[in-house]
């Protein structure tokens, strides 16, 4: 069992200047934009401009209430970051899988460097899932199936589409080297969505 805590590589894509970010991130959330509580990953995205609304869209839909099992969720995200090694999706994940009530057992077993096991028979299934779809890029039948018979179809394709999804974001998150969070600004992560930490909130169940 080893946990992803570092980047290997040395060239990062720095963070985009306040003043550059400032206007993408207020217009979105209409309200004051808090540097010193937005997430890093928020402030890369931000730096894209025009994708920003896009990107934290998606993310709403994905932690909204129509969303998947807050906790099955987590599972998948910190799976996702094990399978690839990505640091800084690891450190906010687990942090909010422990607010959302996943075990320090649960959370290790999710690092583990074989098959996800001794968890509750769901998480192993969507790690299995998350496995299949960062390593073979696709599901096998075996699998798709027994996701099909617990979850049923619609939640089967939330499954994978958030599974999908948080792919992409370890890919991202990579790919810039987008830096790991100071753990002062790592508590200030709730349990609901990482994106809400770029304002500041009315109502603490936003984020």
């Amino acid at each position: 069992m080893t946990f992803p805590t570092r980047y290997a590589a040395a060239v990062a894509v720095p963070l985009p200047d306040d003043d550059v970010i400032r206007p993408v991130i207020e217009a979105y959330y209409s309200s004051a934009y808090q540097p010193d509580t937005t997430l890093n990953v928020v402030k890369m995205f931000a730096g894209t401009g025009a994708h920003f609304a896009g990107v934290i869209d998606t993310v709403n839909a994905i932690f909204g209430p129509e969303g998947i099992d807050p906790k099955h969720r987590q599972a998948c995200m910190m799976r996702v970051a094990k399978d690839c090694d990505a640091p800084y999706e690891w450190q906010i994940h687990a942090s909010i899988g422990r607010n959302v009530g996943l075990s320090e057992d649960e959370i290790a077993a999710f690092a583990s460097d074989g098959p996800v096991a001794g968890v509750g028979q769901d998480y192993i299934l969507l790690c299995r899932a998350c496995d299949e779809l960062t390593g073979a890029k696709t599901l096998t039948d075996d699998t798709l199936s027994e996701l099909l018979a617990t979850f049923g179809e619609v939640s089967t394709r939330k499954y994978i589409l958030s599974i999908s999804v948080f792919v992409l974001m370890a890919l991202c998150l990579n790919g810039n080297r987008v830096p790991l969070e100071s753990s002062d600004k790592v508590s200030t992560v709730t349990t609901s969505n990482p994106a809400g930490l770029a304002v500041r909130q009315s109502d603490p169940r936003q984020g």
